[in-house]
């Protein structure tokens, strides 16, 4: 069986058990807790709640502001028992988790991967995002800064699930499937085929709705199409996108841009990110006699460089992006950033390889103006060949503006500005649920269940990293809790 498919039955599972267990919590005050094995919750709910119907009893059922206030709160507590009944057994979070925004878990496929089970590693992380490969190439781990297991270092989380990631990709044959649930008359548009369109569009079919995806390009991925080889493995990339997008009720339209509400969709989710280029002002470089070359064009096309200079004005991640590449291609390189080193957008660990490479970081340095090919900037001077000009994108609020009317879902980068790929795939995640509490299907929402697994009393993956790092996950005192 498929790994996410796995885990999405078992979670129906879950979320049909917690159905049953909230309707019992109406019958009977507390007795859903108990029917989910929450003995002591649920005799202590039905305690506290019966007790003070008794004690009116005794006092002969007298009608004043006391018995009213009584009648009140045991109300109350009839409605948060049945809430709390619905919801399942929940359990302390270890702070990878917490601090992870996509909440990734990781104690879980820690665990698994160290028994070597990675199929199932693999599927445990569907439940969060359905790229586990890409996350782990890419994701500024904002999980490892948070790990105080090791004394010298944090756990190399994300480098587990993506080795855990590649090997599961590399058995894997994509075909055609079904979704995981009966298929339903519902269909959604999503516009836009990046990380956070691929989310929605594969939480969405995987639970039986229709699903047309519409991408501009020729190729689904968005803003990891122009993502450097040194930094992303695009063979195991694609392959994880083509894997996430097999099922047969979610149809790929290449080459179709979109500017328009499409009609006959019961949903349109509008995942078009944030790819609108800032540009610099024209004055600055209207006499500079080099070329100035925005960065994704750029990174699509780079120009001959070796033995050419490059000055980067901006300083985040995509800025080191396009440095680092440049570098590799024999390029000299300065990047320009006008504030100060504490405020560098990048991840610290691009802004530390780029340094390591020979590109040179100037900040509280801000262009002036050029002629020629010398270019100003108020820490000096340089004559470059090629001005990258990296310095942020924009949603484009025009196209936004032109889908109106309800049942409109805005998602990714395009709800929030240029994030992370963790952030925009979290963001579509909690879109797809919404989506289908707005189709009353809610209940097939699996990927909203936590299964936690525990630490296994020793290692015995063959994959030799993957089983050791995982190893010393040590789950910081998780415990399931009611």
């Amino acid at each position: 069986m498929e790994p996410d498919r796995l885990f999405a039955l078992k979670g129906a599972e879950v979320l049909k058990r917690r159905r049953k267990a909230q309707k019992l919590s109406l019958i009977l005050p507390g007795l859903g807790q108990i029917y989910e094995g929450r003995n002591l919750t649920g005799v202590s709910i039905f305690s506290i709640f019966s007790f003070p119907f008794y004690y009116w009893y005794l006092l002969n059922f007298p009608v004043n502001y006391g018995s009213l206030t009584l009648l009140i709160s045991q109300a109350l507590l009839y409605a948060l028992q049945a809430y709390d009944a619905g919801r399942g057994k929940k359990r302390e979070t270890s702070p990878c988790e917490d601090f992870c925004p996509a909440g990734v878990k990781v104690p879980s496929f820690m665990s698994l991967c160290e028994k070597g089970e990675l199929e199932k590693a693999f599927g445990v992380f569907f439940l969060s995002s359905p790229f586990p490969f890409t996350l782990g190439e890419l994701c500024p781990a904002p999980c490892e800064e948070k790990c105080g297991v090791l004394p010298e270092r944090p756990l190399r989380i994300k480098e587990v699930h993506r080795e855990m990631a590649r090997n599961v990709l590399e058995k894997i044959e994509v075909r055609e499937r079904e979704p995981f649930f009966p298929k339903v008359g519902k269909r959604v548009a999503v516009v836009g085929g990046g990380v956070a369109g691929i989310t929605v569009a594969y939480y969405l079919s995987s639970v039986g709705v229709q699903v047309d995806l519409f991408e501009r390009e020729g190729e689904l991925g968005g803003i990891l199409n122009v993502i450097p080889d040194f930094k992303l493995d695009r063979k195991i990339s694609k392959k994880e996108i083509a894997f996430v997008t097999s099922f047969k009720n979610l149809k790929i339209h290449l080459n179709r841009e979109v500017r328009e509400r499409p009609e006959g969709y019961d949903a349109v989710v509008l995942s078009v990110g944030a790819q609108r280029e800032r540009k610099l002002d024209e004055s600055l470089i209207k006499n500079f006699s080099g070329r100035v070359i925005y960065p994704l064009e750029f990174l699509k096309n780079p120009p001959h460089l070796k033995g050419k200079k490059l000055a980067v004005i901006g300083a985040g991640d995509t800025a080191f992006d396009v440095s680092r590449l440049a570098v590799r291609r024999g390029a000299e390189v300065v990047v320009i950033y006008r504030g100060e080193s504490s405020q560098i957008r990048a991840n610290r660990r691009e802004l530390t390889e780029a340094i390591k490479e020979g590109v040179r970081v100037y900040t509280e340095c801000e262009l002036k103006g050029s002629k020629g090919r010398v270019v100003s900037f108020s820490c000096g001077s340089f004559s470059p060949d090629y001005i990258v000009p990296a310095i942020g994108f924009d949603v484009d609020r025009e196209l936004l503006s032109r889908f109106e009317g309800d049942n409109i879902f805005v998602t990714g980068d395009a709800a929030t500005g240029m994030t992370t790929f963790v952030e925009a795939s979290a963001k579509a995640k909690e879109t797809a649920y919404k989506i289908l509490k707005k189709l009353g299907l809610k209940d097939r929402a699996w990927f909203t269940v936590d299964f936690y697994f525990p630490k296994p009393e020793r290692s015995s993956g063959s994959n030799l990293f993957v089983a050791s790092e995982s190893s010393l996950c040590q789950h910081c005192g998780i415990k399931v809790k009611s």
